[in-house]
């Protein structure tokens, strides 16, 4: 019996005398071909996956020979986890809080992750923003939240919708109804896909963040007003928005992902 089954689902939480856990947004994925699908969306060797719960994605991912690394912050789930994976030796688990664990290793890897929907920016910009050697990140959301990611309206178009776009895009991987987990959230899902191209790798992607960030610190402002903000000093923003030829009255969410490159390298020269 696999673990992306309700068989299993409910056959556990019996045994186990456990209900999942709102506060860790645990839905349980019950559909072993979205399972498949996710894992054939990871392409190396090396596996980091965040809040692996029962262990669906966990059990594909060690099927196929990978080496998992895996955190978990529930202690029911880890004890699950311990004892189900005990005689592969190529799982390792981390008993702790992915947002407060330091995240830094060697080697190239894959991330994945069902994001629990109150920490998914977060976990999303601890793992865009980390030094380590990643190459693809597919991740579960809520399906609401890609129009977000995406920034397909004003309103959504943000810092993180232009660091996602300059280090590789969001692809759709595959889209789940909400009856295929246990429980049934109340909205549909859908599987994301980065996969990131070399500038992943810049040392200035974390000044490039903070530089975005600057620039929407005020959305309802113009770039003007949150430029000087960012330089203290009214004269060097216009300078930069004349070197990069915008209008003293553009806003934020007007701006295309060159533009802000081009602003992000002129700025460390005026700065």
């Amino acid at each position: 019996m696999r673990i992306a089954s309700k068989e299993f689902v409910i056959k556990k939480m019996t045994e186990l005398m456990i209900s999942p856990k709102k506060k860790y947004s645990q839905n349980f994925l019950v559909n072993l071909d979205v399972v498949k699908d996710i894992v054939d969306n990871l392409k190396e060797e090396n596996i980091i996956e965040i809040g692996p719960g029962l262990g669906a994605l966990s059990e594909e991912i060690l099927l196929r020979d990978k080496n998992l690394l895996a955190y978990e912050i529930d202690e029911e789930m880890c004890k699950h986890l311990e004892s189900y994976f005990s005689f592969y030796k190529k799982f390792q688990l981390i008993k702790s809080d992915f947002l407060k664990n330091k995240f830094t290793l060697d080697g190239e890897y894959d991330v994945v992750s069902n994001l629990p929907y109150s920490l998914t920016t977060p976990i999303i910009e601890k793992v865009l923003l980390s030094d380590n050697h990643l190459h693809n990140f597919v991740f579960m959301v809520q399906k609401e939240v890609y129009s977000r990611l995406k920034g397909t309206d004003n309103k959504d178009y943000s810092p993180l919708t232009i660091l996602i776009d300059y280090l590789g895009g969001l692809k759709i991987v595959t889209k789940v109804t909400k009856d295929q987990f246990i429980p049934s959230p109340n909205v549909d899902s859908i599987v994301l896909k980065i996969e990131f191209n070399e500038n992943f790798l810049s040392k200035s992607k974390k000044e490039f963040y903070k530089f975005l960030n600057a620039c929407f610190a005020m959305r309802r402002k113009t770039i003007l007003n949150n430029l000087i903000g960012y330089f203290k000093d009214k004269e060097k923003a216009l300078l930069l928005l004349s070197k990069t030829g915008l209008k003293e009255n553009t806003r934020p969410e007007q701006i295309s992902l060159e533009e802000y490159l081009k602003m992000f390298n002129e700025s460390l020269l005026i700065k």
